[in-house]
């Protein structure tokens, strides 16, 4: 009963989100406001979920990087990019200018 209520809901956030990108580049703060209604709503709700699968994904498939020696990189993309993308980037920051650095 659960599995079509999360398909319902990832689909409505999909479809929500679609308009989003085209107001995210803003020249004065009432342009802006789109974008951070997008970012507070959309976004950072993604990131928070994203974060968490991460970490979940990243705890079940830690034994294998501890054997092929690739933990940190691996840690680095499922665990703390979706976290500094969620909790450290500013409010309202266009997503097209974003850039992650490590």
């Amino acid at each position: 009963m659960k599995k079509p209520k999360v398909i319902i809901l990832t689909l409505g956030l999909a479809i929500l989100s679609w308009g989003f990108p085209n107001q995210c580049h803003a020249s004065s703060y009432e342009e802006k406001v789109g974008t951070i209604a997008a970012d507070v709503f959309v976004f950072r709700p993604a990131g928070v979920v994203l974060t968490v699968a991460g970490t979940a994904l990243f705890a079940v498939i830690f034994p294998a990087t501890l054997i092929s020696g690739g933990t940190r990189e691996t840690a680095r993309t499922l665990v703390k990019t979706p976290f500094k993308f969620t909790f450290r980037r500013p409010i309202g920051t266009d997503l097209r200018d974003y850039v992650d650095d490590y």
